[in-house]
């Protein structure tokens, strides 16, 4: 009988999980269509480290051991990362249709980039999914300590991404853009960066309250700092690349 509990609640863990990967792809996909201001905020929000990062913080956190949140969270930034490139391949077809300066399709070209990312986003997922899930994880069931390093840590690695762009494109150049044509879409990456920036910190202060975490403060804010660097730099790294 208890066998039978424990397998029932694995199988509704593991379809949560599925149904969630599929969103998050989905809405991944469906942010590329909105074009302009709007367009930009809403891959802030659904469509970015931030948003798949909090996606599998969530999933850990919710696990009942530190190895199945390792598992789950990577298995749900997987199954996002699958979705959202075969509905490129399939659906959206962004791959094909361009030509190259000769006049030769450039489909096999347009193919290889698909496969690339694709390759690419899933090798960050296999890494970044254990981190994510563990710490999520760790925030719940670990001491005052253990849980505000890793809310901290958290925080950081989720906004790493806005502090990337932030310092790649500082808001008084954003700002300056007076062009007509250009500045309702400049105005939205703006927004888009202090989303970025702004929801992980918002994040952060639910972590901590929900946990009383703010006796430990310190910690807080040096794994803060330390961890948003760190994610900034390899962002930075993965944009160059």
């Amino acid at each position: 009988m208890a066998n039978s509990v424990v397998e029932a609640a694995r199988d509704g863990r593991t379809a949560v999980v599925a149904t969630a990967g599929a969103t998050l792809g989905l809405l991944a996909f469906a942010a590329d269509f909105v074009a302009g201001a709007a367009g930009q905020v809403l891959i802030a929000v659904v469509s970015s480290g931030f948003a798949w990062g909090l996606a599998a913080v969530l999933v850990g956190r919710s696990a009942a051991t530190a190895r199945r949140a390792a598992i789950e969270a990577t298995r749900l930034l997987v199954l996002a990362t699958l979705l959202y490139y075969l509905l490129v391949l399939v659906v959206s077809r962004r791959w094909s249709g361009g030509y190259l300066e000769d006049g030769t399709s450039a489909d096999l070209l347009g193919l290889r980039s698909v496969a690339v990312m694709t390759a690419a986003w899933l090798a960050g997922a296999v890494v970044a999914g254990p981190i994510l899930g563990m710490l999520g994880h760790v925030v719940r069931v670990g001491t005052t300590s253990l849980a505000a390093g890793a809310a901290g840590g958290l925080c950081g690695l989720l906004s790493g991404e806005g502090w990337q762009a932030l310092v790649l494109a500082p808001p008084w150049q954003l700002l300056a853009v007076t062009d007509p044509h250009h500045a309702q879409f400049v105005r939205g990456v703006l927004a888009g960066q202090v989303v970025k920036i702004g929801l992980p910190i918002v994040v952060l202060a639910w972590l901590a309250t929900t946990r009383r975490l703010w006796r430990a403060w310190p910690m807080l804010l040096i794994a803060a700092v330390s961890c948003g660097a760190l994610s900034a730099v390899l962002w930075h790294v993965l944009y160059v690349a």
